[in-house]
């Protein structure tokens, strides 16, 4: 069966967080789900697969995970920490023996951040080298890969990125992704301005014109719908210097910045510019790089919230931190030149999440095969050392969301960091039911 093409709207922001944010939003599941730790066997549909028999067919020796990347241009520097991150948490791995004595490979093919390139490059992964699991940066190399990979039946896990397509079971069953929903992201939100205004509101909205920022918007939107905020005014961010202008005359005590990273210094900058100071200034989770998002726009970004739940290792929050102080102590064994570095966080992530699975595949009756691996994929409930306390990865075959809760962060421009801004907001119960 071939799965129905989906159009990419989304125009390719400049840097990696941008170009994985979490893109439209208005097909998210419902909270008619069931939690995955009461979601029951799910099956592989490897009938449909290509070769069935290859689906099914026991891993042994070595486990190719196959990247499609964006290994030259402008985003290098940041996708090949992303990936020194994974490769230090396999070579981890693999040192105590693997996955029952199958050991971890990486294996990268530039696409130069081109869709067209990712397509290629997956094809030779998949047919010449031989791998078992798929990723890409981005929902363009998503969207121009996951038909192939559907049809071939080799997993792509924790794809960077966070559009609701592929979250369509039916129609990408061996497809998952990694970043936050747009719809989980704003309902997180929308549930810490509630708390903040429990006599409501009034909240604006800057709105980036492409899918992602369109997607966050519409979020945003249906998450106020029943509420006591009231949404006095939305505008583009095509301009952000007008934005700000027309944005400071419409009386909202809270801004919502729908846009992608690019935005959010620029329009922090506009709005401190036109000397508006809204009470709450609520950035998207792609903006959580303090040196290059925060710091150069100086005093305006002071008192900004944005929902986080990965540990920041820069932070002096975590110092004491079991799970940080391991995870420091295994990258300085690897020499890992930058673990730090909010992308080598999230590589280690990615390589922990699929270390879980693929151990959980291993025990299952399907083996560590493409199948078993897509099956427990599907069901994961998982709490990553470096995710926040609090935080679990939770998947469910109707509730394919994975990221379900939040802290909330504020930026604090004298002392040019983050600090806690309450605690967890899990908003699982939207979506997942036991």
């Amino acid at each position: 069966m071939r799965r129905p093409r989906y159009l990419a709207a989304a125009t390719i922001a400049t840097l990696l967080l941008a170009a994985c944010s979490n893109a439209n939003s208005g097909d998210e599941p419902e909270a008619a789900g069931t939690g995955s730790a009461a979601a029951g066997a799910w099956k592989a549909p490897v009938a449909d697969c290509d070769d069935p028999a290859a689906a099914t067919k026991q891993i042994t020796g070595t486990l190719k995970v196959g990247w499609s990347a964006a290994l030259s241009g402008p985003l290098a520097g940041a996708v090949g920490a992303v990936l020194q991150g994974m490769k230090d948490r396999f070579a981890v791995e693999n040192a105590a023996g693997g996955i029952g004595g199958v050991k971890l490979e990486v294996v990268t093919r530039d696409d130069a951040f081109d869709p067209a390139k990712a397509k290629a490059n997956v094809g030779q992964l998949i047919q010449s080298d031989k791998v078992d699991v798929l990723d890409v940066f981005g929902s363009g190399q998503l969207d121009a890969v996951a038909d192939d990979q559907n049809a071939a039946c080799v997993p792509l896990l924790f794809a960077q990125s966070g559009v609701p397509t592929f979250r369509d079971v039916k129609n990408f069953p061996w497809t998952t992704q990694y970043l936050p929903s747009a719809d989980v992201e704003t309902a997180f939100d929308v549930e810490l301005l509630k708390q903040k205004y429990p006599n409501g509101a009034k909240v604006a909205i800057a709105a980036n014109q492409t899918e992602s920022g369109k997607g966050l918007a519409d979020g945003f939107k249906k998450a106020l719908q029943g509420t006591n905020l009231e949404l006095v005014k939305e505008v583009s961010l095509a301009d952000p210097a007008a934005a700000a202008t027309t944005l400071s005359a419409s009386g909202a005590q809270v801004l919502f910045d729908a846009g992608v990273t690019t935005d959010c210094p620029a329009l922090s900058i506009a709005v401190g510019r036109s000397g508006w100071k809204p009470e709450t200034f609520i950035q998207p989770s792609n903006c959580v790089d303090g040196n290059t998002l925060y710091k150069p726009a100086g005093a305006a970004a002071d008192g900004q919230l944005v929902p986080v739940w990965l540990k920041n290792p820069a932070s002096t929050l975590y110092a004491a931190d079991p799970g940080m102080q391991d995870y420091l102590a295994k990258l300085k064994a690897q020499n890992n030149a930058a673990p730090t570095n909010s992308y080598t966080v999230n590589g280690w992530v990615i390589g922990d999440l699929m270390v879980d699975v693929f151990k959980k595949a291993a025990a299952s009756s399907s083996k560590l095969s493409h199948a078993g691996i897509m099956e427990a994929a599907r069901v994961q409930e998982y709490q990553p050392p470096m995710f926040i306390d609090g935080i679990k990865w939770k998947m469910a075959p109707d509730a394919p969301l994975g990221i379900l809760a939040f802290r909330p962060f504020q930026w604090n421009a004298a002392d040019t960091q983050f600090k806690p801004f309450g605690e967890v907001i899990d908003i699982s119960s939207k979506y997942l039911t036991k």
